[in-house]
């Protein structure tokens, strides 16, 4: 069985995808047979093969094969889960990903796994992405901004983490632009959670170079 890592978010849009492709990144340059897996796409779909945007910003930025892309549902609607497969008559199946995971995670070193949006976000109307995590007994990377807001926001994800006992691999901050405020969001969410902020990225328009550069910003034996 590889190591799996689930990447979730403080909310839509923080960078989970961009934190994906850096880690797979750096562990295919490591040697490692890595696989990127997002479970539920909605919104922006691409044609042809692939038709997650987000697997396909991975593929862009680390260069892992197609082979190693998994998806289980793709639904037009940018929303919800929830609401996007119902507005197609569809409903996201819970066990149908957990054997994916399972049938996965035994031919690869690593597995990440991203979520969609944050972690209360509803699959079905009973059955969130904080749900899917406890039941695949996996770990969790927080990836969070740097900015204002970031305390409250990581805080409460950290905490919804600990209330189902999923344990926290650390916290990556994303669109890091120093200054006060943001120097100071790194000290005060590890002194309020004891959860370590492993690694901060800086804002860059660049993907390829951050993702070149990713073991500069991330410790990342730590994810090992």
């Amino acid at each position: 069985m590889g190591k799996t890592i689930f990447i979730t978010g403080t909310d839509t849009d923080v960078g989970k995808t961009l934190i994906t492709a850096c880690i797979a990144a750096s562990l295919i340059r490591k040697g490692k047979k890595v696989a990127v897996y997002k479970p539920v796409q909605c919104g922006d779909l691409l044609k042809g093969k692939i038709k997650s945007p987000d697997l396909a910003l991975v593929r862009n930025i680390s260069g892992i094969s197609e082979s190693c892309l998994f998806n289980d549902y793709s639904f037009k609607f940018a929303s919800s889960p929830h609401l996007a497969a119902e507005l197609e008559n569809k409903k996201v199946d819970a066990d149908i990903i957990k054997k994916h995971y399972k049938e996965i995670s035994k031919k690869f070193d690593y597995i990440l796994m991203e979520g969609a949006g944050g972690l209360i976000v509803p699959l079905t109307r009973r059955y969130t992405v904080l749900d899917l995590i406890k039941d695949l007994s996996v770990s969790a990377l927080v990836v969070s901004r740097a900015g204002l807001g970031t305390i409250n926001h990581t805080s409460l994800t950290i905490n919804a983490l600990k209330s189902k006992n999923i344990k926290i691999i650390g916290i990556i901050m994303n669109y890091f632009k120093g200054g006060k405020i943001e120097e100071d969001n790194k000290k005060i969410i590890y002194q309020i959670n004891n959860v370590p902020v492993i690694g901060i990225l800086p804002f860059s328009k660049n993907f390829k170079n951050l993702s070149d550069n990713f073991d500069r910003y991330i410790k990342i034996d730590k994810i090992l």
